[in-house]
Parts: structure tokens; C-alpha cells; sequence
């Protein structure tokens, strides 16, 4: 996580926290002499002009950090979610969800594979690819899943076209067996099967 993204996510726990705990204060503190002492404070700056332009202008640097902070925050999820390369003729970017896809279409191609949900990350150390998979039963899990691993891993390798360290990670998350043919579709199974004899008149 960037430097950046943490003090963002401080600064909204902070805000939202004293948000929270004047609201509970509020609610749940009676008629007490600190809260008469709270009253008298806020007539005080409330007559202020200095103090009331002071709160002001921090309520309003609050708005402009939370806009900024927000931004920030969209932007390195957007940046995260790309990769790029320098080539001569210029700099390529590349999404993370078109590797996505193109793992997904790679792995169903696999008789053994029943669903995919991949993801891809893009870390300082390279990327890293997580697959969770469900198998079909009677498969030999530890060889299937090398097999895969391996597959993403050249495939990726292939379609960047650069020396990126990948790392493959499955998670074998539902193993089914093959569902039987329903009554209905035996019997439109058997109408197919069957050859159909052309009527030819009645025969005296």
C-alpha cells in the first residue's frame, strides 16, 4: 500500500472517529457542568470573528483534503491496475483485466477446469496471478494444478513480451462431479439416435 493511500485512510478514520464520538457524546452526556463549560466555549468563539474565520477556513481545507485524498486514492487503484514498458516508438500500457481475460479463456480450455476467477496484481516484485478454480472430480489436484501453473505462467510471460517475474497462485476452491443426464434429456437424446422410417402410404 502507498504512502499516500495510508495517510488517506488515517484521515478518513480520524474524521469519521471525532464524527462518531461528538454524536455519541451529544446524545448520551446530560445537562453536566462540562457540558456548560462545551456551551460557554462555543458562545465564545461563536463571537469571535478571528476564531470564527480560523474554524472556517479549516472546515474548508478539511472538504479540499477529503476531494484530494479521494483522488489520490482512484488513481493509484487505476495505476495498480496496469502495467506498462517503454518501446522505442514509445511507452505501452497494458490492463490487468486483459490478462484477466485472457487467463480465464486459457484455463477453461482445460477438460479438467469447471470455472475460473482470476486476478491479477501488479506488485514491486512482479506480477502475481491467483486463480480460484473449480475442478472437476477424479483429478489428480497436485498435477492438474502444476500444469496450470505452469501454463499461466509462460502464457503471461508470452503475451507482455518483457522478462516479468510471475507468480502463480491456485486455490482449489469446489471440486464437482459430473451432473447426470436429465430424464428430458435422455429422452431428446434417444429421439436423435433414433432413425425415423418416412411414412409410405398404407399397403392393400
Amino acid at each position: 500500500m502507498r504512502f499516500f493511500t495510508r495517510i488517506a485512510i488515517l484521515f478518513y478514520v480520524v474524521t469519521i472517529s471525532t464524527i462518531g464520538f461528538l454524536a455519541i457524546f451529544f446524545a448520551y452526556v446530560v445537562d453536566t457542568p462540562l457540558l456548560a463549560r462545551i456551551h460557554d466555549s462555543l458562545d465564545i468563539l461563536q463571537n469571535h470573528l478571528q476564531m470564527r474565520t480560523i474554524i472556517g477556513l479549516v472546515g474548508f481545507i478539511l472538504i479540499l483534503l477529503s476531494f484530494l485524498f479521494a483522488k489520490l486514492i482512484a488513481g493509484f487503484e487505476q495505476k495498480e491496475r496496469t502495467i506498462a514498458f517503454d518501446n522505442p516508438a514509445g511507452r505501452v500500457s497494458i490492463s490487468l483485466g486483459a490478462i484477466e481475460d485472457m487467463v480465464k479463456r486459457l484455463v477453461l480450455r482445460e477438460t479438467e477446469v469447471k470455472e475460473v476467477r482470476p486476478n491479477i496484481i501488479a506488485t514491486k516484485k512482479g506480477l502475481q496471478a491467483e486463480a480460484r478454480l473449480v475442478l472437476k472430480a477424479d483429478v489428480n489436484i497436485p498435477e492438474v494444478t502444476a500444469r496450470l501453473q505452469e501454463l499461466i505462467k509462460s502464457k503471461i510471460q508470452d503475451m507482455i513480451g518483457i522478462e516479468e517475474k510471475v507468480g502463480v497462485r491456485i486455490h482449489v476452491v469446489k471440486i464437482i462431479s459430473e451432473e447426470p443426464r436429465s430424464k428430458r434429456d435422455k429422452d431428446n437424446y434417444r429421439e436423435r439416435s433414433e432413425p425415423t422410417i418416412p411414412f409410405q402410404g398404407y399397403r392393400a
